[in-house]
């Protein structure tokens, strides 16, 4: 169980929605504002008290709700009406999947707003607090006292990151030298879902940076694909091939004496489908045990570069691996590259809409695959040369 905010508000939605169209409990019963968030795999529901006390001044999330609610009709109203303006743009997280946001991004980019370092509530407390625009952060004394509290990140990072942006620089380095585990036999791996409905694609990279040895799987991409629609048991068959192909690789390197390393970038997907799968299809042929599962996430040799970019990086223009792979000088061959458009060449490439499947679709993702797998072996390889060390260190900004 975790604290969700939009979880919360958006039963205060479905809540509001029912009541306006007459189908809510009576309030008056003893749990007529309580509403349930049901878990990703649907065996866990768990229920809130929309009238308890969770918000900044123990106000309720519905008392939250309706503020914010006629908050964003007041904005909509004057911009319908043409009145002045009552909002005015800041970045937060959804940013990135707002169909709005170069409008927005052209208006933050001319006044140098601070909010395109610090997101949110943050870039609020800044604003309030006389803090304006990136130059006015990089100007501050990393070793005096922040003009607001500072959670997460320390305020000394966050005036690096102004002044990194300042100069045009998408990362800089916290460490002289970058930390990554390098290994004999090393394998990237690529996930593909389609939403919450299945994990549909597992790509890998091999490589023997130690050398190869006679009998061992030749270096390069492969794909352990289902094209039926997840959700599919023949998720079963793909996730077992995959299983049996990695640990084959993993037990020859161990046979043979060799060091062995997989990477993926942010492991919380793989994860959640590694054990989902295990889970899910508990007793197929192929399918591994989850405690075998479990105990390869909790071993050393599967490596998140995501976290290591996160302790080590400091990344003025986001940490996506679309943004941090370009550093290292990889680029995707296909110019739409990017998991919501992933999602449409998915819907065509299994004919899910009701059109013939679209065996070209099949083919980007696949190429779109091998670049997410290539992409996490360039990064890594170029944290662990010299290349690096052009790269500034945040006590040199």
């Amino acid at each position: 169980m975790r604290s969700q905010p939009r979880d919360l508000l958006r039963l205060a939605h479905l809540n509001r929605m029912l009541r306006a169209a007459g189908w809510a409990a009576s309030p008056d019963l003893e749990h007529g504002d309580h509403g349930g968030v049901i878990g990703l795999d649907a065996d866990v529901v768990v229920w809130h008290d929309l009238r308890a006390g969770h918000w900044p001044g123990d106000r309720s999330t519905l008392d939250e709700y309706d503020d914010r609610f006629a908050d964003r009709m007041a904005v909509a109203t004057a911009a319908a009406t043409g009145r002045p303006a009552l909002a005015e743009p800041l970045r937060i997280t959804e940013c990135k999947r707002c169909p709005w946001w170069p409008t927005c991004e052209v208006a933050l980019e001319r006044a140098e707003d601070v909010s395109l370092v610090v997101r949110g509530e943050t870039a609020v407390a800044l604003r309030e607090a006389g803090v304006r625009t990136v130059e006015q952060l990089a100007a501050l004394d990393p070793a005096a006292e922040p003009p607001i509290p500072q959670p997460g990140i320390p305020f000394g990072d966050v005036i690096a990151l102004a002044r990194a942006r300042q100069r045009g620089l998408a990362v800089v380095r916290r460490v002289p030298r970058v930390p990554v585990l390098r290994a004999d036999v090393e394998v990237d791996v690529d996930m593909e879902s389609f939403g919450e409905s299945g994990a549909y694609l597992w790509g890998v990279l091999l490589r023997h940076p130690g050398g190869a040895l006679p009998g061992d799987e030749p270096d390069g991409y492969r794909a352990f694909a289902t094209w039926e629609p997840v959700p599919t048991d023949d998720e079963a068959r793909s996730f077992a091939e995959f299983w049996a192909w990695l640990s084959g690789v993993r037990a020859r390197a161990a046979a043979t004496g060799r060091t062995f390393a997989a990477y993926c970038y942010n492991e919380q997907a793989e994860n959640r489908w590694l054990i989902g799968s295990a889970v899910r299809f508990e007793g197929r042929p192929g399918i591994p045990p989850l405690a075998e599962v479990e105990a390869f996430i909790a071993d050393e040799a599967w490596v998140d570069l995501f976290a290591v970019v996160s302790d080590w990086f400091l990344c003025a223009t986001g940490k996506g691996l679309k943004r941090i792979a370009p550093a290292a000088g990889f680029g995707w061959r296909d110019p739409e590259a990017g998991g919501e458009n992933s999602m449409r060449w998915y819907r065509d490439a299994v004919g899910m809409d009701g059109a013939p499947p679209d065996a070209a679709q099949r083919e980007r993702l696949l190429a779109y695959n091998a670049d997410d797998v290539a992409a996490t072996q360039t990064l890594r390889e170029w944290m662990t040369s010299p290349a690096v060390e052009r790269v500034p260190l945040a006590s040199e900004l």
